[in-house]
């Protein structure tokens, strides 16, 4: 298997995703411990060779993953007879039923789909490069059947397999809610058994602290409650859990995370790293460096990164008649089939103290929300507003609070990134997002 070439794929179902893939690619996507990415990665035990995002995200992309290709794959003759000819191309939203032994066992050239769309792919790298290729094909279509028109065959032959795996791609954003559970206890088996290495302060309350994980460098101080028996609880190095605070598995805490006092944080959750939290927060995944430290609930809810939410936001995850929530994304409006769903929170969002979010809520990147009443279920990029009306948000204003968000977390804004904010600010203005 390590002979075979990997590379990730993104197709277009990014889009359903809204704001939250704006400025990553889908296999950066975090649910519990790993993004898709590194799931993906760990799972077949091989660094990826290389990346085929959209084309602007190629540069910011390469950054992330100095030393590996983008965009191209390297062209060798085609010759079936060898493995080092061949690649496995592999969908950036895929989260199971492919690992590392299927993919080496499996038959000479193999698709695999969940419904029309490919999972993954081994197939001659000369086909891959041209499937995903710009100019050759649509790049709006990327299913088995462009895949097997480009490899010159209508039908399936007898030397290609294509085979059925459904459930292997998360379609929406709220499935990646739904996934969380079965993630997160994964996560857990993988650490063994309950392994209590931090410095957790005698006059806490642990319950089922054999199903818990508190590694080390984390700390949980007098008084907190760090409940387990509803799932595993997974607390990371350099978190702090602050006195009195209350978490409830099944929940991973990333690195550096902080659970202020007086908290009460419900799972299935995922906290990122170096989030700040308080009030409640139940059934939500934070992609990370956001904070939320104050009173407010936040529900049902999933948040990319840079997102400050003021004193007292509150988003309503459950409508009044206890209909299927709504919401648009990619200028649809989408029955979500769920009771239950709050937001879905663009990266370097803003909002002011008080601020009140109906349910299912979708805010743009880089707006900055205030003001008294319920602002639009559907707030585009860089939107400066509230209930009474929005105005496009000066983008050198924005990128300076940006800036000065990110360094406050010893981090810096690239320039490559700062192209690409440029970029959307740009589509904003024509109202693209």
């Amino acid at each position: 298997m390590a002979k075979i070439p990997l590379y990730l794929f993104e197709d277009p179902g990014w889009r359903r995703f809204g704001p939250l893939t704006t400025l990553r690619p889908v296999w950066d996507l975090r649910i519990g411990l790993e993004t898709f990415l590194e799931r993906i990665t760990r799972l077949y035990d091989t660094t990826p060779s290389g990346y085929f995002p959209r084309k602007e995200l190629y540069n910011t992309v390469k950054e992330a993953n100095a030393g590996s290709k983008v965009g191209e794959i390297k062209n060798r003759p085609y010759d079936r007879l060898k493995a080092d000819k061949e690649v496995l191309l592999v969908n950036g939203r895929c989260w199971k039923n492919l690992d590392k032994k299927g993919l080496a066992s499996a038959y000479k050239w193999t698709i695999w789909t969940d419904g029309p769309d490919v999972v993954a792919a081994r197939v001659p790298n000369e086909i891959a490069r041209k499937w995903l290729s710009q100019d050759i094909h649509d790049p709006a279509d990327y299913s088995a059947r462009t895949l097997l028109a480009v490899w010159g065959i209508e039908k399936t032959a007898p030397e290609i397999r294509v085979v059925e795996i459904p459930g292997s791609l998360v379609y929406w954003p709220w499935e990646m809610l739904k996934l969380q559970d079965e993630i997160i206890r994964e996560d857990y088996k993988r650490f063994g058994s309950g392994k209590i290495e931090g410095e957790v302060e005698y006059r806490t309350i642990l319950i089922e602290d054999g199903n818990m994980v508190i590694e080390a460098g984390a700390s949980v101080d007098a008084g907190a409650i760090i409940d387990a028996s509803k799932g595993p609880v997974i607390i990371c190095n350099k978190c702090r859990i602050m006195p009195g605070a209350f978490v409830s598995g099944p929940i991973v805490i990333n690195e550096g995370s902080v659970i202020r006092t007086g908290a009460k944080i419900y799972g299935p959750s995922t906290i990122g790293p170096a989030c700040k939290l308080g009030g409640e927060v139940e059934d939500c995944i934070i992609q990370g460096y956001s904070n939320k430290q104050h009173e407010g609930f936040l529900g049902h809810a999933i948040l990319g990164e840079w997102i400050n939410l003021g004193a007292d936001t509150n988003n309503s995850d459950l409508k009044n008649n206890y209909s299927n929530v709504i919401i648009s994304l990619d200028g649809e409006n989408i029955d979500t089939g769920e009771t239950f769903f709050g937001s879905i929170i663009g990266d370097h969002v803003k909002t002011s103290i008080n601020t009140q979010l109906n349910t299912g809520t979708v805010i743009g990147i880089g707006s900055n929300i205030f003001g008294s009443g319920f602002p639009p279920k559907s707030v585009g990029a860089y939107r400066w507003g509230g209930a009474n009306g929005f105005e496009l948000y000066d983008f050198d204003k924005f990128l300076n609070t940006a800036r000065a968000v990110v360094e406050r977390r010893d981090r810096k804004l690239s320039s490559l990134m700062v192209a690409l904010l440029r970029e959307n600010h740009k589509k904003a203005m024509k109202n693209e997002i």
